[in-house]
């Protein structure tokens, strides 16, 4: 996710709104990022939404969109008391001109999230939603987005030098996740062993 805290920063303090698709849309006089919507048919939006990453699935298309390339690869450092795996994310590719866009919109993902494909190379496991915290304060939530009845992760600390302070929110909508398909971490994803891997926690 390198570059970000320099396309970031510039947004940190902009309103932000999100914006569903046709199906998911709140009701009128309803501000969209307030609207919790765990009733949404999976069919409609899980759809519409692999149907418009579905190009990404070739990373270099992905590139050519705006997405930068990264290889780093994000596995969690550590195991719950019984051994068991937290799990990875894998390679984040991240739009800068959708990060700098305040709105967060369910069929323009900010990050893509590539997973190892045991053959050397790579494949579309996840989308990443992203949101700057507007006081770069950990203490306080009180504008934490929501998308599809999902409230977004933080606020959390940087991942590297220089990144703010903010929410986020994975769906793996390629790649199964046995925990859930809004977790964070994927325990069915491994970082291979020559990767370098995020210290992320």
């Amino acid at each position: 996710m390198r570059k970000i805290a320099s396309m970031l920063l510039a947004a940190a303090c902009a309103a932000s709104v999100v914006v569903l698709p046709a199906e998911a849309a709140p009701a009128k006089g309803v501000q969209a990022e307030q609207v919790d919507r765990p009733n949404v048919r999976p069919s409609n939006w899980l759809k519409r939404l692999r149907r418009a990453t579905a190009k990404f699935k070739d990373p270099r298309v992905a590139e050519k969109h705006g997405y930068i390339r990264s290889d780093n690869c994000w596995e969690f450092p550590y195991t719950l008391p019984r051994g068991e795996r937290l799990g990875a994310m894998g390679y984040h590719y991240v739009n800068e001109r959708l990060v700098n866009d305040p709105k967060i919109q369910l069929l323009r993902p900010e990050i893509l999230v590539y997973v190892p494909d045991g053959k050397g190379g790579r494949e579309l496991g996840a989308v990443e939603y992203f949101r700057i915290d507007r006081d770069q304060r950990i203490a306080t939530s009180d504008d934490r987005p929501k998308l599809l009845g999902h409230e977004f992760q933080g606020p959390m600390g940087p991942h590297e030098n220089g990144m703010p302070i903010h929410y986020d929110l994975h769906i793996w909508i390629f790649k199964e996740n046995p925990k859930g398909m809004f977790e964070q971490w994927n325990p069915a994803v491994r970082c291979p062993a020559h990767a370098t891997h995020s210290a992320h926690a």
